[in-house]
Parts: structure tokens; sequence; C-alpha cells
């Protein structure tokens, strides 16, 4: 039996290659990243109030509690009552605040004052912050892990199940239409600049530089001009791109922290295809700023913060380097042209959701060689 026994071959459980990058330290060093632009965002919307009375600040604060809050407990819940699934406190956490950053608060300067009931503003806010928390986690982290292969952003997926049929229709027919208040350009025509006050094509309204003064501006008043607001501080929107510094700035730290192990390919290919498709579009459209197209299509916080923290989900994303350039670039063309020829100028979010599902496509781009092969 000693001979035998000797003779005996001994199999460890996968993974037989170890790294010191695990899938918790990721999970906690983007926690970090994240939590550092949602303190940034609180701190510069502090000094706004909502025509609800809610402080701004205090909002992205409670709303994060909450968006925290329920993901980690309802995971935790989850992986105690089943078999299949198992507790991952620190992806929940991230999970939760990636919903409260690209979830939209506060109100556009040229509509302050009005009461459409929509829930950019609390206390509405905080129950649809909820509802998405309570769906995502449920419905496209936990039931989509166990059924095999999350094939769309969780927080992403959510997010567009919720607010669309609620409302996208209230925003068009209140604020864009009945009330003319916001007066939304169209992208689809050439943009002029606030100084020579050129409208876009088709509508007559004001430049779109002027328009997004209006929508990102300070409520209480005070001017900065479009290149501070796109850069620096937006003042409504998602709460992950209120100051687009802090979200290039923690990103780019997160990608230097763990450069092998997050896909950068991702960020960097999105961004510098949204750059030529948006130049590309103003030399079409004959702009007359060529700046002012691309500092939106850049630089609003649908698309810097996903460029960052969606986009390079490493579950609903490809697997290969060239795969991640191709998601990129097909994620940039498809925002561009759903913001130009839709008018959703939250088209990001869309077309995110779209090259999700294409993922098992570009994954067959190519195939990397077996280890040890």
């Amino acid at each position: 039996m000693s001979n035998e026994s000797s003779n005996e071959l001994v199999v460890n459980p996968a993974p037989h290659i170890h790294g010191s990058m695990t899938k918790d330290r990721m999970m906690q060093y983007t926690f970090i990243a994240i939590l550092a632009v949602t303190i940034v965002s609180a701190v510069l919307w502090s000094d706004v109030v909502t025509p609800s009375g809610w402080n701004l600040g205090l909002t992205v604060a409670i709303g994060t509690l909450i968006a925290v809050g329920l993901a980690v407990a309802i995971d935790f819940l989850i992986g105690k009552v089943t078999s299949d699934s198992e507790v991952n406190t620190w992806s929940a956490a991230v999970f939760g605040l990636i919903v409260i950053n690209c979830f939209t608060l506060g109100f556009p300067s040229m509509a302050m004052g009005m009461e459409v009931g929509v829930p950019v503003e609390a206390p509405l806010a905080f129950f649809y912050i909820a509802l998405i928390s309570i769906i995502g986690i449920v419905v496209f982290k936990k039931v989509a892990s166990i059924a095999g292969r999350k094939l769309v952003n969780p927080a992403a997926a959510a997010k567009f199940l919720v607010l669309i049929p609620t409302t996208f229709t209230t925003l068009i027919t209140s604020w864009h239409l009945s009330t003319g208040m916001l007066m939304v350009p169209s992208l689809a025509g050439p943009i002029g600049s606030p100084a020579d006050g050129l409208g876009t094509a088709g509508n007559g309204y004001a430049s779109f530089g002027a328009y997004l003064q209006g929508c990102f501006g300070s409520p209480n008043g005070t001017e900065a001009s479009v290149e501070s607001i796109m850069l620096l501080t937006k003042y409504h929107g998602w709460v992950g791109g209120a100051s687009s510094i802090a979200v290039i700035i923690a990103g780019v730290a997160l990608f230097v922290v763990g450069r092998k192990y997050f896909k950068w390919k991702i960020t960097a290919s999105y961004l510098i295809a949204m750059a030529a498709t948006s130049l590309i579009f103003s030399f079409i459209f004959g702009d007359v700023d060529l700046i002012t197209r691309l500092l939106f299509s850049l630089f609003a916080g649908s698309s810097i913060f996903l460029a960052f923290f969606m986009a390079t989900d490493p579950a609903t994303t490809p697997f290969s380097g060239t795969g991640q350039i191709i998601f990129g670039v097909g994620l940039a063309i498809l925002t561009i042209s759903i913001q130009t020829f839709m008018g959703f100028f939250g088209g990001s979010l869309l077309a995110l959701l779209i090259m999700n599902l294409l993922v098992p496509v570009i994954d067959k781009v190519r195939i990397n060689k077996p280890f040890g092969r």
C-alpha cells in the first residue's frame, strides 16, 4: 500500500496559476476609485438646492447609502439562502456605487422652478435609485450569474428598464415640446458657439454651446464657459459625470494600479473613436464651432463615467485585446449615432447594452492560444 500511495497523482483544484491580483482586490480598488468620484460630485453639488427644497449634495450622499446598502444586503441574503450563489460583498458595493453614479440628478438651470414629476431630484429620486438597485442586483447580476453568463451591464440594464418607460415620454412632452424651455438643439446639423448665436439646422433654437451652458451650468446664476462646465463642474446629469477631470484622474489611477487586469483598451479606443467620429460629423455638417460637439461627445457625464467604469465591466466585455478595441470603437460610433440621429443624449447607455449583446460575436474574432501551447 505504501508503494501505491507514493505513486498517486495528486491534483489540486483550479486555478493552478496564481497572481497577486484577486477578484476582491480588483473590486476594492474599483470601489475606492468610484467612491472618490462620488465624494467629489457630492462636494461640488453641496451648494445647490433643487426646486423640491433638497440639497443636491445631500441627495447624492443619501442615494449612495441607499444604492450600496441595498446591493450589499441583497447580495448577502441571496448568497446565504441559495446554494448556487456566493456572497460577493465588494462586487455588490461597486455595483451600488455605479447605480448612483449613472443616475441623473439636479435640474437644468434653464428649467429651475419647473415641476415636471421626473425623478431627477429628491425625494422621488430615492425611490428610483432603490428600484434600480434591487432589479439590477437580483435580475441582471445574481440571476444572470446563476444562469451562466451576464449578458449586459447590470446597472445599465436596470436603469434603462426602470427609467425609459416612466420618464422618457414625460421629458419629451413636458420639457421639450409643451414648455419649450429647454429647446434641445438637434445634433444632426451645424453647431454654433454661444458667441455667434448660430442655431442648429432645422429647429432655430439656441446654439448648442448655449444649450450646454443652460443645461449643465450652475442654477445659482454663476456664468462659466462651455469648456469649464464640461471639464470641471456640471450641475445636472449623471452624478459620476459632475467633474470629468475627477473621473479621468480616478480612472487613470485605477488603470495604473491594475493595468494588467483592467480593460483599459476599451476606454482608450472608445475615447479616441468618440473624438474622431465627433470631428468627422463636425466636418460633414459644417460646424462653425468644432470644439463644442467634441466637448459634449467626450465629456458629457454619461460618456466619461461610462468610459472608465461601466464599459470596462469584466463580465460583459470581450476577453481579447483585439476584441476590446473593437468593442470600444463600436460603442463610440453607436453612441454618437444615437445622440445625433435619435436625439437621445443618453445614447451611450443604449449603445453599451447593444455592444454587450454583441460580445459573444466579438469574442470569436480572435481566440487566444491555450496556455502552454
